[in-house]
């Protein structure tokens, strides 16, 4: 099977194992890949990702924050920018989580699942998650248990690539996504697999609205979402 066909197979039937073994693969050059495939956009929506906790956050001392997908921990990085934030930070692949790591060894990252979260219910003030809902085995199931494991007010975070709906930026951003991207990843990236799955599972993710019922039907009361960067990125915000 080549590296289209896989890609496809994966974004029809998620998988654990497969999405645990394909960031694995490609941790090395992940920060790197990310920077340059987004021209440095990826930055900002992660400060943005942070400003939205920030302002929606219960009042609190010292906020609890599960970084869910955390991989390199970027977005964790950014969370830490809070007052007195105790961050914690989950992902299935243990060579991205020895990135985040070195980034931030005072920080607790562990191995784990979004479906199945090892903490109790109402723990955290904040749940977020950077680029890895799509990647959920099972998304509902997921976004029940960032519901769950959320205090009362508690919020929510959720950032996602974006297809655009202006009819000109899309053709654009499509070209490049499908076309450009996959191949000037393939000149850093020992595998090309991911950056093929990275266009198809965007294109088959829940976007806008639709995305915002599986926020509803886990029982979050508010949920918004605010497009970035001509409609290339999507912060989803719902509060408990």
């Amino acid at each position: 099977m080549n590296s289209t066909s896989k890609a496809d197979a994966l974004v029809k039937q998620k998988s654990r194992a497969s999405i645990r073994a394909m960031f694995d693969e490609i941790a090395p050059t992940y920060d790197f890949l990310n920077h340059l495939l987004s021209g440095g956009a990826d930055i900002y929506w992660r400060w943005q990702t942070m400003r939205k906790v920030k302002a929606n956050l219960p009042p609190t001392p010292a906020p609890k924050i599960l970084d869910v997908a955390t991989g390199t921990g970027d977005l964790a990085l950014m969370l830490s920018k809070i007052p007195s934030a105790d961050i914690v930070g989950i992902d299935l692949s243990d060579e991205m989580l020895k990135r985040a790591r070195r980034k931030m060894p005072n920080v607790r990252f562990e191995i784990g699942e979004a479906e199945s979260l090892k903490f109790p219910d109402e723990t955290f003030d904040a749940v977020t998650a950077g680029f890895g809902a799509r990647n959920f085995e099972d998304l509902q199931q997921g976004l029940n248990e960032f519901h769950r494991v959320l205090k009362p007010n508690g919020v929510a975070a959720i950032l996602e690539p974006m297809i655009p709906r202006n009819p000109f930026v899309r053709r654009v951003y499509e070209w490049y996504f499908k076309n450009a991207l996959p191949k000037l990843a393939s000149l850093f990236a020992k595998s090309d697999f991911a950056y093929d799955y990275l266009p198809r599972s965007v294109a088959a993710f829940p976007q806008g609205e639709d995305f915002l019922v599986y926020l509803k039907r886990a029982g979050f009361r508010e949920a918004r979402c605010y497009a970035m960067t001509f409609e290339t990125a999507i912060l989803y915000v719902a509060k408990k």
